[in-house]
């Protein structure tokens, strides 16, 4: 006997060698089990705290109610941005209702950069924090990453002004022992 895994159909089968006969191979079958109960459509995401590891970068309280948040990641001249591994970002907001952040994650292009669009739905104080992983290599060496924490603070006094706020670090490879 030859047992297959139908994947497509979510079936086991087996078929009989000599005669070509197929059948399907029955398991476990669950009877007067409760079906499971439908999750909400958009679970309410868990936020996330930035690693151990990472470097803390908080900048001065934003009073602007929409604006640009420009991720600006730079490296020392003997270093580049992995090609194998994508550098990423993901925000996270406090209150989650405080200030709308579009796109909430991505990938940063091959200078490091990105830029974030939010706009806050009422006067009210929130903080928007931008998690990135950065991974980078120097030529013939082994590629290293670094994690980052930008905090940005939104205060309750805002302006009805639009703002363009640099989000900007330089990673500087840990010191070896």
């Amino acid at each position: 006997k030859l047992f297959i895994a139908d994947t497509n159909n979510n079936v086991i089968r087996s078929v009989n060698l000599n005669t070509g006969e197929t059948t399907m191979v029955h398991t476990l079958e669950l009877k007067g089990v409760q079906v499971p109960s439908t999750m909400p459509k958009s679970p309410k995401r868990l936020q996330r705290r930035p690693s151990a590891d990472a470097q803390n970068i908080r900048i001065e309280p934003i009073s602007a109610m929409k604006g640009d948040l420009h991720l600006d990641i730079s490296l020392l001249p003997e270093y580049h941005f992995s090609k194998e591994a994508d550098s990423k970002f993901e925000a996270d907001v406090e209150p989650s209702d405080g200030v709308l952040v579009e796109p909430m994650d991505g990938t940063l292009n091959s200078e490091g950069s990105a830029i974030l669009h939010f706009t806050r739905s009422a006067q009210i104080s929130a903080t928007v924090r931008v998690n990135c992983k950065v991974y980078y290599c120097k030529e013939d060496e082994v590629c290293l990453y670094q994690n980052l924490a930008f905090e940005v603070p939104f205060s309750a006094d805002s302006e009805s002004s639009t703002a363009e706020i640099p989000l900007s670090y330089t990673v500087q490879p840990k010191k070896r022992l």
